[in-house]
C-alpha cells in the first residue's frame, strides 16, 4: 500500500516539476534609482524594476533578491518579500529598497568622475512558491550621463 502511495505521488509530482523547470528567466529592467533618507552609515535607495515574462504561463512571485553592480563594482544589495503576479507574456513593476555602504558610494563617486557612461548589472533571483523555489535572472545595460531612467 505504501509503495502504491509513493508511486502515485511521484506520478503526480514529476509532470509538474518538468513544467516548472522549463520556465525561461524573466527579463528585468532598471527603471528608477531614488535616494532615500540615510540611516547612519548605510545609504539606502529605492530601485524600480520592470519584469517581463517570456513564458506562456503566469509566474507567482513571492519575493526577489538581487545585487546591483555599477561599472563592475557592487553598489547595492536588495531583497523584497513583496508578492506579485507576473502575467504570461506580460510585465509587472515593483520597487525595492536597497542598502549600500559609504565605502561603496565613495568608490562609485570616484569611478564616475572620470566615466563617460554608467554600466550596470542586475543579478538575482525571483523566488516562487511550490517545488521550484527560484528562477535566476541577470541584466546588463549602459546609461549615458544625459539619459534618464
Amino acid at each position: 500500500m505504501a509503495r502504491l502511495l509513493v508511486l502515485a505521488l511521484v506520478t503526480l509530482i514529476l509532470p509538474g516539476c518538468a513544467g516548472l523547470q522549463s520556465l525561461d528567466p524573466p527579463d528585468v529592467y532598471l527603471t528608477s534609482l531614488e535616494p532615500l533618507q540615510s540611516e547612519g552609515l548605510e545609504p539606502r535607495f529605492r530601485v524600480g524594476l520592470r519584469f517581463q515574462n517570456p513564458n506562456n504561463r503566469d509566474i507567482e512571485v513571492e519575493g526577489i533578491n538581487f545585487d546591483l553592480d555599477v561599472n563592475g563594482r557592487r553598489l547595492a544589495t536588495g531583497v523584497s518579500d513583496e508578492e506579485f503576479l507576473l502575467p504570461k507574456l506580460g510585465e509587472a513593476r515593483t520597487t525595492v529598497t536597497v542598502t549600500t555602504s559609504l565605502v561603496d558610494i565613495a568608490r562609485q563617486m570616484f569611478a564616475l568622475s572620470s566615466a563617460q557612461g554608467v554600466d550596470y548589472r542586475l543579478k538575482g533571483k525571483v523566488h516562487l512558491g511550490g517545488l521550484l523555489t527560484s528562477i535566476p535572472f541577470e541584466r546588463s545595460g549602459s546609461l549615458n550621463p544625459d539619459q534618464t531612467l
